[in-house]
């Protein structure tokens, strides 16, 4: 019996990569049916709503040697297997910075490895980009963008007085990927007066295989996050606290920053840890310190009085008696088979992750059988999205 073709997409778009890459050998229909995209898209919208319930999987990282691996965990769930992914688009030299829909953004090693050379007594630095889809193993190389070293010293060298970040995210509404990127130069390395910087930001769109400069506030060199949090299609940054500045953002789509309300957290006497997060498609604070824990979500994005107390755990809980700093950052919310919500939680102090139950208000720390001693985690969600430009492709 012949299956509608739209009856076809619908079950193929529910089976893993690596499944739907051999599927591909099964007829000309099937193969022209999955390299489509619409299927793409239908698959990735059924990955992703995956994603938010009970199976989870993640991108890691190991942080132990030179020359890291980068591994795959399909499902933080029961039993948990790592699968090491092999060397990316700079092989064993890639490092990696982020994910969004199954795409990586990678860049080579550190800043040491990338491009230096000097034109008409000026200094320039390209730091080399790709995104890549470690499952389809497509990858693409970003066209270099140069940043111009205005200021440098034989003591400080050039890279020193550099501070560059990135962010990776989707455009639905342009159908478009970009990568944001910040630069941030201290222009007299080593002086008294620290303050005195220049902030450049530039945006590279995949659809238009190229990069452009768009303004920059100056509030930008306060943000402190190494990491940028990704949710309703714009990026997240936390302040430096003590200057009054709500939570720094980037619109992707109109390519604008604007900022988004904290919640009124009150003040505690001893230094306090926080880290943006996701949990259930809302933004997430987490506020900890030596004698509790505390989780926000924004019930609803933008409002500030949406902000509300998810958890508080008290010094006496059996979280807050683990040894070394409480300084955690939240990773998803899902639900398991019982109809239980759980938390996925980082802890920044060796990079371990813990999941904490809601109801029973109990956490088992996260083993994964195969991943390194030391690790950097990120969620995934494995697609068939290309990483290459419409042109390329």
């Amino acid at each position: 019996m012949k299956l509608p073709e739209n009856v076809i997409a619908h079950i193929l778009s529910y089976l893993p990569v690596k499944s739907l890459l051999l599927s591909k050998c099964v007829s000309r229909l099937w193969c022209s049916l999955i390299e489509s995209e619409y299927f793409i898209k239908l698959h990735l919208r059924n990955s992703v709503h995956d994603s938010s319930g009970a199976k989870l999987g993640l991108i890691l990282q190991d942080t132990c040697f030179l020359t890291p691996k980068i591994f795959s965990v399909a499902d933080v769930g029961s039993p948990y297997e790592c699968v090491e992914l092999g060397g990316g688009p700079f092989g064993y030299r890639t490092r990696l910075l982020g994910s969004c829909n199954g795409l990586l953004y990678v860049c080579q090693s550190d800043m040491e490895d990338c491009v230096q050379y000097k034109r008409s007594g000026k200094y320039y630095v390209s730091p080399k980009i790709a995104l890549w889809n470690p499952l389809t193993k497509k990858s693409h190389i970003l066209p270099l963008a140069p940043i111009h070293v205005t200021s440098w010293s034989p003591l400080y060298g050039i890279l020193d007085s550099l501070r560059v970040e990135y962010a990776f995210g989707n455009d639905s509404i342009n159908d478009d990927y970009k990568v944001l990127r910040i630069v941030q130069q201290i222009i007299n390395p080593g002086m008294a007066d620290p303050d005195k910087f220049i902030l450049k930001t530039m945006v590279y769109s995949l659809k238009a295989n190229s990069w452009r400069e768009i303004v920059a506030p100056s509030y930008l060199h306060y943000i402190v996050s190494r990491e940028s949090v990704l949710i309703r299609e714009s990026f997240h940054w936390l302040p430096i606290q003590g200057h009054g500045l709500n939570i720094v953002a980037f619109d992707i789509r109109r390519e604008e920053y604007c900022t988004v309300p904290l919640p009124n957290l009150e003040s505690k006497s001893s230094p306090r840890y926080r880290n943006l997060g996701v949990l259930g498609q809302c933004l997430s604070l987490a506020s900890s310190s030596v004698h509790d824990v505390e989780i926000w979500v924004m019930k609803e994005y933008g409002m500030k009085d949406s902000w509300v107390r998810l958890l508080l755990l008290e010094q006496s809980s059996s979280l807050c008696c683990r040894s070394g700093p409480y300084d955690l950052i939240p990773l998803a919310f899902v639900r398991d088979d019982n109809d239980d919500h759980k938390v996925l939680l980082k802890w920044m102090y060796d990079r371990s992750l813990i999941w904490y139950d809601l109801k029973l208000r109990t956490y088992e720390n996260v083993q994964i059988d195969g991943a390194p001693w030391l690790y950097q985690s990120y969620i995934f969600v494995g697609s068939l999205v290309s990483p290459l430009p419409p042109i390329m492709q």
